[in-house]
């Protein structure tokens, strides 16, 4: 009950600033490409590690790309712990780009409802920004927090083979909230929601297509962003 009482005050300047003027919906498509990589270091240990390269106006224009990495610590088969750090470029144009740092913190948390496995993520980001200004990067940065809860569920459709081949569905919805002093207007930034279908080639590779719609709403408060996405992942994982 005090978690639902703290995200309405937390919500509601915002919805009330967004009745008081008519808001302006922007619309974007945008295709992700990533390539996902666990190193299992023994049982309780592991690096995670992302790259990702992200184009808007479907594949015309460049929007994004960050390299992630984290140290995992698994606590038991259910709960996981990670910390790690990333850096995302933001282009300005197809040439011209600002920069994001991002240390990151979080909690997973696995489960298991008959045949559909459930994960609960929880994660802290702690955002530095590059400003621009006049279209140039400034190398000033401000910063700000920001919270990620993901629901994520999925099930095994077809088992292929004997060998670990299977194709499972996916589905899920993440929720990301604003904080800071440099917060005003948006403390809400973001809802994904998502479908999509793995190929598990074997127990070491996963390919992934998935489709995710993100409602987003600037930093303004009065403009938001919805944005259709295509993405296609690659997943390897090592044993040492």
């Amino acid at each position: 009950m005090k978690a639902a009482l703290t995200i309405f005050n937390i919500l509601l300047p915002v919805l009330i600033f967004s009745q008081s003027l008519k808001p302006l919906i922007l619309k974007d498509n945008m295709l992700w490409i990533g390539y996902y990589n666990a190193i299992h270091l023994n049982q309780k240990w592991s690096v995670n590690s992302d790259i990702q390269f992200r184009t808007k106006n479907w594949y015309n224009d460049y929007s994004q790309a960050l390299i992630r990495s984290g140290l995992a610590f698994s606590i038991n088969d259910k709960i996981t712990v990670t910390a790690g750090i990333a850096h995302f470029r933001y282009f300005i144009t197809n040439e011209k780009t600002r920069g994001e740092w991002r240390p990151w913190q979080e909690i997973a948390v696995h489960d298991k409802l008959t045949t559909i496995k459930i994960t609960h993520r929880f994660r802290l980001e702690e955002r530095f920004s590059e400003q621009v200004k006049s279209n140039e990067p400034t190398n000033e940065y401000i910063f700000n927090y920001r919270f990620r809860y993901k629901l994520d569920l999925r099930f095994r459709l077809i088992k292929l083979n004997e060998n670990g081949k299977n194709l499972v569905a996916l589905v899920g919805n993440e929720l990301m909230i604003n904080a800071g002093k440099n917060i005003t207007y948006n403390y809400f930034d973001q809802n994904r929601a998502y479908v999509g279908v793995n190929l598990e080639l074997n127990k070491k590779l996963t390919l992934q297509l998935q489709y995710m719609h993100i409602w987003q709403q600037l930093s303004s408060g009065n403009t938001f962003l919805r944005t259709e996405v295509i993405r296609f992942n690659f997943y390897h994982t090592l044993q040492l």
